[in-house]
């Protein structure tokens, strides 16, 4: 059977539908506008400066006292590109083979979210590892961050305990307890508990229960009281670890930046007369400004 010349265009309407749908149902479960500051940009990069806090307020006596915020940490993020494609050969669209070729772009589209997920959830897989640093030479989780660049006393986020009911209380208190650069509470509200799939069940066991785990009293569950969210990630590779997160700080600290949306195209380069080529593309950077809304425990 003769084909049009255009066959490789005539293909790219139904082609381009199966990619987007695909990506689409698959963004609708990703955990990235969960946790990350989701936002575009204009720019090769971002820059991300921290500053520090402001101290209390003294009685008024007649003028304003004004204050100096001191210069915290710099983060700088800068966007990578990602592409991947595939190819259609002439014979199966001559042969009328459309269902050999139609789920070549629902792969690209999986793919492609695949490693949007990978990438976001390599900050928590990092996250006791100096493989991946923040700005203040620190790891995400780490036992003496320090407080400025102005204040070498240290705070910690990085614990060893299981995930249990008691560990998750006791990690409240700890982030319940993180100072400013002056020393004063920041006000953290731990509200999330993220967890891999291992520990899926654990958590809701410890979050759902009507009374408190693991008692035989009728004490209620306190945490109740404060998480919203449970919050399990697929791309989480230790099954172990697991963090506390004040959800509404994450939206503030831990930065996704869309430079380049997800694209669909086919490729101009391609062979017309025996393949044509389709090509996905996306440019995207990530990363974390301060660690104050999280605490990772990590029990090996």
């Amino acid at each position: 059977m003769a084909i049009s010349e255009q066959w490789a265009e005539l293909l790219e309407p139904g082609l381009r539908e199966i990619f987007f749908q695909t990506s689409g149902a698959l963004a609708a479960n990703s955990r990235i506008p969960a946790l990350f500051d989701v936002t575009t940009s204009t720019r090769a990069f971002e820059e991300f400066l921290s500053v520090g806090s402001m101290g209390n307020w003294e009685t008024y006596k007649g003028a304003i006292e004004y204050d100096d915020l001191a210069k915290g940490y710099k983060t700088t993020v800068t966007h990578e590109e990602y592409a991947k494609g595939f190819k259609i050969e002439r014979k199966l669209v001559d042969d009328d083979q459309y269902s050999l070729f139609r789920d070549r772009p629902a792969e690209l589209a999986m793919s492609a979210m695949r490693t949007r997920e990978v990438h976001a959830a390599s900050i928590f897989n990092n996250a006791f590892s100096t493989s991946y640093l923040g700005g203040d030479g620190k790891p995400l989780c780490e036992d003496d961050h320090p407080k400025s660049p102005s204040n070498a006393a240290t705070q910690d986020n990085e614990g060893t305990l299981s995930l249990s009911y008691a560990n998750v209380s006791a990690t409240r208190l700890l982030m319940r307890a993180y100072t400013d650069d002056r020393g004063n509470l920041i006000p953290v509200q731990p509200d999330t508990l993220l967890v891999p799939p291992e520990l899926e069940e654990t958590a809701y066991g410890i979050w759902r229960t009507m009374n408190k785990p693991d008692t035989a009293d009728n004490l209620a569950n306190f945490t109740q009281s404060y998480l919203r969210n449970v919050v399990v990630w697929d791309y989480l590779t230790d099954a172990n670890a697991w963090f506390l997160i004040d959800s509404t700080m994450a939206k503030t600290c831990l930065k996704w930046l869309d430079r380049t949306p997800l694209e669909f195209a086919l490729d101009p380069t391609s062979n017309f007369r025996l393949e044509s080529r389709w090509r996905g593309y996306m440019r995207y950077s990530y990363g974390f400004k301060d660690w104050r809304w999280v605490y990772g425990n990590n029990p090996g």
